[in-house]
């Protein structure tokens, strides 16, 4: 079974969570901005310097300031989680500012799927486990396992697959 041109890409947009915190991020951010308003206003009409409303003020720029990230995050997406499968091999980010991950296919002597836990065993007994449990799009991840098996299969690679 040939499986050239074979790419898949789960960024963190199958992830869940993602809109969750982005929703919540906006929200925030219009409430710094608001919040910024009125601080801005107090320290500068009533000339109140107090450490207090001068940590408030720069306590309020913290969910701005996470918005901002997640829109450089979306413009820069190598930086987010993220699973690459390719024809050459995987390549993998576990969260924001982790180490990416890469290896080719030669390398791998055994994979694994236990539930949504995808383990790859290299030639020189280095392990990968990647989590897949806050994937909430069950085509990709099915078509995630049927990719690998079809990859397992023509490279000559152990492949066990449980179900929980």
């Amino acid at each position: 079974m040939q499986h050239t041109g074979i790419s898949i890409r789960l960024f963190s947009k199958p992830y869940g969570i993602r809109s969750q915190v982005e929703r919540l991020l906006f929200v925030l951010a219009l409430l710094s901005v608001a919040l910024h308003g009125w601080l801005l206003y107090q320290l500068i009409t009533v000339r109140d310097f107090h450490s207090a409303m001068t940590f408030l003020y720069l306590f309020s720029l913290l969910p701005f300031a996470l918005f901002m990230v997640s829109v450089w995050l979306d413009h820069n997406p190598g930086y987010q989680r993220h699973l690459s499968i390719s024809e050459l091999g995987v390549r993998y980010r576990l969260g924001f500012m982790q180490r990416e991950h890469e290896f080719e296919w030669e390398e791998v002597e055994r994979m694994s799927i236990r539930g949504s836990v995808l383990e790859f065993e290299l030639k020189n007994e280095e392990r990968h486990e990647i989590a897949l449990d806050t994937v909430n799009h069950t085509r990709k991840l099915q078509r995630v396992r049927k990719v690998l098996a079809q990859i397992a299969e023509s490279k000559g690679i152990t492949l066990e697959e449980t179900q929980h």
